[in-house]
């Protein structure tokens, strides 16, 4: 190496130096990548000015009736293991500007076996430094940089992943507050028939088997109420982890209904095509496979050479009066280790970052098909509940409702034709809470929204 490329190595590691540690610039590109994926914002909570904004943002957020578009807001904002996630950029910048510094050099002062007459006074000291780092340093800084952008990934990635949990957790939950609303109305018709049962049979005009058969179906009715209740406060609760929410926050009201079925589903056609360039987490292993790749290289380089010090000694001379430099080179003698076992172990490594990526791909791609196949089954259940099953019990209800006003029909069977009308439609609503969880689920297989993203902006 010249003088001139010494020189240039030696100021680029100065600069390396002065690098910052903030990790303020990959934050800011993970931002970027969210917002373009999700249409949602992120912050690092950090204490400034504009995280206390988004605090008041959240709480004016839980002021009102909850959508999913807000629940997925208020937990990329709030979430603690996304805040914790977020250390990991921080943590690989630090990565970066370590790779960028040489170790500092040793000086040592010490007495010398020399008599008194040859070094006055009889000390010497010396200063040693590393030089192959030098050499690597370029190449050790593009390993890092490269890890640097796979940690970038894979925490954008995180973003995505608990927006589909919290999609998936917010539907679940608005379902099941339906699904009590709609047990209440059962148990209340089951209640109003078991109190006729009883009137009935005081008078004389039910046996024993008619009334026992109507108090057990309220007495069922009323069992699955409790059972959707608690089932409503457990994915209630569940959601309340994701959005990071408690105490007075976790008091939110979710939107009374699902959405409604969109009047046309979107493209499904490119979907596995559409993932292998858009899924995060497949990119993050490619960078792997990068990363991993480099530190097998940079191991082979400097097999044959190992450690190269610099060492230079200074003694002042007694007879001449004028100080010595002694200059020396140290060079490791790979006699014994050839880094051989670093090499293979690395080797190993880029085999397993390999199929590793290949296997994501391989599930990414059956994830699609799967999701895809049930968001076409979810729809069109939804679409049978809606023009048939639903509308059926309706107009059975309403021939009921007729018959039973003519004399012709029982007030027992008007009321189950209306405990079966209800029956239609929780199930409808279970299948809608399908068809969402099946669709969001597809997105995240996808990676990439299938409709437009949200252009509500923080309030």
């Amino acid at each position: 190496m010249g003088l001139r490329a010494i020189i240039a190595a030696a100021t680029l590691t100065f600069l390396a130096g002065c690098a910052s540690t903030s990790a303020k610039a990959p934050f800011e590109d993970v931002t970027k990548t969210v917002r373009a994926q999700t249409g949602h914002t992120i912050r690092w909570n950090q204490g400034t000015d504009d995280d206390r904004a988004a605090e008041r943002a959240i709480d004016r957020l839980l002021t009102k009736d909850l959508d999913v578009d807000a629940a997925v807001q208020i937990a990329l904002l709030a979430n603690p293991t996304l805040q914790a996630s977020f250390e990991e950029l921080a943590i690989s910048q630090a990565d970066l500007v370590q790779a960028g510094l040489l170790q500092n050099p040793t000086f040592a002062l010490g007495r010398t076996a020399w008599e008194s007459e040859h070094i006055a006074p009889n000390l010497f000291a010396n200063v040693e430094q590393g030089f192959l780092e030098l050499l690597t340093l370029p190449l050790r800084k593009r390993l890092a940089a490269t890890e640097l952008e796979r940690t970038k990934l894979a925490v954008a990635d995180e973003v995505l992943a608990l927006a589909g949990e919290v999609r998936e957790a917010f539907y679940t939950a608005q379902a099941a507050e339906q699904d009590v609303a709609m047990r209440r109305l059962v148990e209340e018709a089951s209640s109003v028939s078991s109190d006729l049962a009883r009137r009935q049979y005081d008078a004389g005009n039910l046996n024993e088997l008619g009334l026992r058969s109507q108090l057990a179906l309220a007495a069922q009715t009323s069992l699955d109420r409790r059972r959707a209740e608690g089932e409503s406060a457990v994915a209630r609760e569940r959601l309340n982890r994701l959005l990071g929410s408690w105490g007075a926050r976790a008091a939110w009201r979710a939107a009374p209904r699902l959405p409604d079925l969109p009047a046309e589903e979107a493209p499904l056609d490119h979907l596995e095509s559409r993932a292998m360039e858009k899924r995060l987490d497949l990119a993050a292993a490619r960078r792997n496979v990068q990363t991993v790749g480099q530190a097998l290289s940079l191991a082979k380089t400097t097999r044959w050479v190992g450690k190269v010090d610099v060492n230079v000694e200074a003694g002042r001379l007694r007879e001449r009066k004028r100080f010595s430099f002694g200059p020396s080179v140290a060079i490791e003698i790979p006699l014994f280790d050839q880094r051989q076992a670093q090499i293979a172990r690395l080797e190993a490594y880029q085999r397993q970052a390999e199929r590793s990526k290949d296997a994501l791909a391989i599930e990414i791609r059956a994830d699609v098909r799967s999701s895809r196949a049930r968001v076409l089954t979810s729809r069109g259940v939804v679409e049978e509940y809606a023009k048939v099953v639903v509308p059926l019990r309706e107009r059975v209800v309403t021939l009921s409702q007729e018959q039973y006003d003519a004399m012709l029909l029982g007030v027992y069977a008007l009321v189950q034709a209306k405990q079966a009308e209800l029956d239609a439609w929780r199930e409808s609503i279970e299948a809608l809470r399908d068809y969402w969880i099946a669709r969001s689920d597809l997105e995240r297989a996808v990676g990439a929204p299938l409709g437009p993203l949200p252009t509500r902006d923080l309030p």
